[in-house]
């Protein structure tokens, strides 16, 4: 393959000191929380406040047997002075016929795991999706991530914007993240939910999302960034263009403070064009994770997403795995096509949380290295 490649630079070590010595695992996890504070405040603007103000409602009444589905909450959180609604569906796979409230006050009764996506905009959790995944007796819930911040260039009005005014600096990611950990706090208040079994998944922008979520929300117990792209799962230190065509290259850092300044921390905006000097790259986000349970999915002729970045990142992260005494939590998937979200991607999330349930090995085709030609960028 006629492939244009560049690294910029070797990715950082996530455990070097500022003595230049490596830090022990033991030391990672004392100082752990000090460094997520300071990358999500450095990549994405920080998180707006947890909200002093949570309530729930539920829209309607499943029918026995045919309680799967769509349950419907509207979720008003906010600060005291200000709140917004959003709204929450929940695909349950069963409720029994004797309950006579079932959702209401379930006092007893098999708690659900939960699969969970933001991307209520996007055609991806469809009804094959849920059907699947309520055969496997998971709950599939989604929401609509717009009803909690716009997608649209230089506009902070309405929904979370007007809850937190005077917070200028959180992003539309980090307002979307936080509809993550709202529902987290909703699961653990319904009786048939397994709070501590759920997993989250989102695609291209809602990647990234469920990226950062991963990171500030420990509850969150499985991660699945879906094609995430650059300030996704996506080293920014690698740069390609697959056969010489500029059509295919890839998105940089700044093309996206560029084009999406909303989505960007501004402590970012010096780093334009000079990605080798960042102190971090995005394989630290997959170290915050850990020891929870990561795998991330690429499409192989995704190029403006940068498979080959992809790759670089996960090997980077499945590093820091390893020495923190996990590696087997962290898996990828990079499959052939281009950038989609739908059933076979679903089924392999699914597919990881079973077996790690299970305490089952990884299945043979994820962390296959679909660039073998490729050196890793970095000798830590």
């Amino acid at each position: 393959m006629n492939r244009n490649l560049r690294f910029l630079g070797k990715m950082p070590d996530p455990f070097l000191k500022p003595d230049g010595t490596r830090m022990t695992p033991d030391e990672w996890w004392q100082q752990r929380d000090a460094l997520r504070d300071y990358l999500v405040d450095f990549e994405y603007g920080g998180m707006p406040p947890r909200p002093e103000v949570l309530k729930f409602q539920r829209l309607n009444k499943p029918h026995p047997p045919r309680g799967g589905l769509g349950i419907w909450y509207k979720i008003t959180a906010g600060s005291k002075e200000r709140q917004l609604t959003f709204m929450l569906e929940l695909n349950v796979p069963h409720i029994p016929e004797k309950c006579a409230d079932p959702l209401a006050d379930w006092q007893e009764g098999e708690k659900y795991p939960v699969i969970l996506t933001g991307d209520g905009c996007y055609p991806n959790m469809e009804k094959d999706v849920i059907d699947e995944a309520k055969r496997r007796g998971y709950i599939a819930a989604r929401f609509n991530r717009l009803e909690i911040a716009c997608d649209v260039r230089d506009c902070r009005e309405g929904g979370i914007y007007d809850i937190y005014p005077d917070n200028k600096d959180f992003t539309a990611i980090s307002a979307w993240a936080w509809g993550y950990m709202v529902c987290m706090d909703v699961f653990e208040q319904l009786s048939f939910v397994d709070e501590t079994e759920v997993g989250i998944t989102g695609h291209s922008r809602g990647g990234k999302t469920v990226m950062l979520a991963a990171v500030v929300d420990e509850r969150i117990k499985y991660v699945c960034p879906n094609n995430s792209g650059c300030h996704g799962a996506v080293s920014y230190r690698t740069v390609a263009t697959e056969q010489g065509d500029i059509r295919r290259q890839t998105e940089r850092l700044e093309d996206m403070l560029r084009n999406l300044t909303h989505w960007m921390g501004k402590k970012l905006v010096p780093y334009s064009g000079r990605e080798q000097d960042l102190p971090y790259d995005m394989h630290y986000f997959g170290a915050l994770i850990a020891p929870r349970y990561y795998i991330q999915f690429e499409g192989q002729q995704d190029y403006w997403i940068n498979p080959i970045g992809a790759w670089q990142n996960f090997m980077a992260v499945k590093e820091c795995y390893k020495y923190l005494g996990c590696g087997d939590n962290a898996a990828a998937w990079f499959r052939p096509g281009v950038h989609r979200h739908k059933l076979p991607d679903y089924t392999e999330f699914l597919d990881f949380m079973d077996r790690m349930r299970a305490g089952l090995p990884q299945r043979e085709h994820w962390n296959i290295n679909p660039y073998p030609d490729i050196e890793k960028n970095f000798d830590w």
